[in-house]
């Protein structure tokens, strides 16, 4: 653990206006006012990937109530994420050259009361096969501000733990860039009339995921439709997002994509229907864009 007292402005990292919180006064965080930061993110093995946490005890000696916020650079890609106690974060930060992002949050509605003293967890996350031996990766940094007052400004080291626990002799974790998104699905769905009138069909689709590239969500457009068919959508997520967030490497899952029909829709085939699959955050193109791709004819037919 490191303490760092410091009165920098919020000009570290050279952060531009659009990262800019609003605060009280720079006076109200003294020179008493300190933030405590791990040393090193550990992130553990699990069933799914790695996760750790990253503690940081801020003391606020200010002489009236004040925000808090920090500044987070990522040590690998799309490993944050937000934590769940209120913390709310400027857009989607600043995606650096490495793909790492940059992101200044605050807790909405929460202040440090003079003389307080609150600890708050920071959360990561990495979807790669867990290994017999452990890893390391580039450091993390992060900023600390009570109001518009720097207080630490620090980095972390990053390990990750062994399946055997241990987290000696680290070799370096390196990270797929470039993702390998593979989508199937019927090349055919039948919409049957329903008791209101309309025409309904569904099709069963399947993901797969190859790699540990980095990517938050799985996200779908529809680049062709019929007349009088709608945009195909889901029970899970509704519109265009696939649920379940990131996928892991070697991971399959499913969704089934529900096609509805007007009513006064002719019966027989009406035409193709083109999805397009795409990752949210990847940080490359994908391998091959065209297995990501789905294309489906559909047809109406009356009730049984």
């Amino acid at each position: 653990m490191r303490t760092k007292l410091s009165t920098m402005l919020a000009a570290v990292l050279g952060m531009t206006a659009s990262l800019a919180l609003v605060g009280v006064p720079a006076q109200a965080a003294t020179a008493g006012s300190t933030a405590t930061v791990s040393d090193r993110l550990v992130l553990e093995p699990t069933e799914r990937g790695y996760r750790g946490s990253l503690e940081i005890d801020v003391s606020y000696q200010g002489s009236e109530p004040s925000f808090i916020s920090y500044v987070m650079t990522e040590p690998i890609p799309v490993s944050f994420q937000n934590p769940e106690w209120g913390a709310q974060c400027n857009d989607s930060g600043q995606i650096l050259s490495d793909g790492r992002t940059r992101v200044e949050c605050q807790f909405a509605g929460f202040q440090l009361e003079p003389g307080e003293r609150r600890t708050f967890t920071l959360d990561f996350a990495v979807l790669t096969p867990t290994q017999a031996y452990a890893m390391k990766a580039r450091a993390g940094r992060i900023v600390v501000k009570v109001g518009d007052t720097v207080i630490t400004d620090e980095t972390f080291s990053t390990r990750f733990r062994s399946t055997t626990g241990s987290l000696a002799n680290p070799r370096p974790y390196v990270q797929d860039a470039q993702p390998d998104l593979r989508v199937s699905a019927a090349s055919a769905v039948t919409l049957v009339r329903q008791p209101d009138g309309r025409f309904e069909g569904r099709l069963p689709v399947t993901l797969r995921y190859v790699g540990d590239a980095p990517h938050s969500f799985v996200w779908y457009t529809v680049d062709r439709l019929p007349a009088q068919v709608g945009e195909p959508w889901t029970e899970g997520s509704g519109l265009n997002s696939v649920e379940g967030g990131a996928l892991m490497d070697g991971e399959e899952r499913r969704l089934t994509l529900i096609v509805n029909a007007a009513a006064d829709a002719p019966i027989g085939e009406l035409g193709q229907v083109d999805i397009q699959f795409s990752l949210i955050r990847a940080i490359a193109p994908d391998v091959d864009p065209t297995d990501d791709r789905i294309t489906f004819t559909v047809t109406t037919a009356e009730a049984p």
